[in-house]
């Protein structure tokens, strides 16, 4: 996959929680203030499985080296960071994006089980 260019994606994410590792994560992040709709990623976070519902676009901007900020473009998602990681988030409890955990992210959802 090539280098991530700032844009809109569409993130797609891993359906069944029984599989073991490789899933797409929400944080939801009850700190923040109500209205503010993007922000970086925090560690720390409560970490949940995403619901086929909350799957949506992100816009991704590079917020230096091989770290991006990540804005939800849908309002009912307000309140949630996104991250990604091959390791159990829910053991560990961390939540971050570098570039290669975002194209990650991008690039698990062309195997089978995920859904858009």
């Amino acid at each position: 996959m090539p280098s991530l260019q700032n844009g809109i994606y569409r993130i797609k994410s891993r359906a069944s929680q029984s599989q073991s590792g490789n899933q797409l994560f929400v944080g939801v992040d009850n700190s923040q203030r109500r209205g503010q709709r993007s922000g970086h990623i925090k560690e720390g976070t409560p970490i949940v499985l995403v619901r086929k519902e909350k799957i949506t676009k992100v816009e991704v901007k590079n917020a230096g080296g091989d770290n991006y900020r990540m804005m939800f473009i849908s309002q009912e998602a307000s309140g949630m960071n996104l991250g990604c990681e091959k390791d159990n988030l829910q053991k560990n409890n961390k939540v971050f994006v570098t570039k290669q955990d975002v194209e990650w992210a991008i690039d698990q959802g062309s195997q089978q089980n995920c859904y858009q």
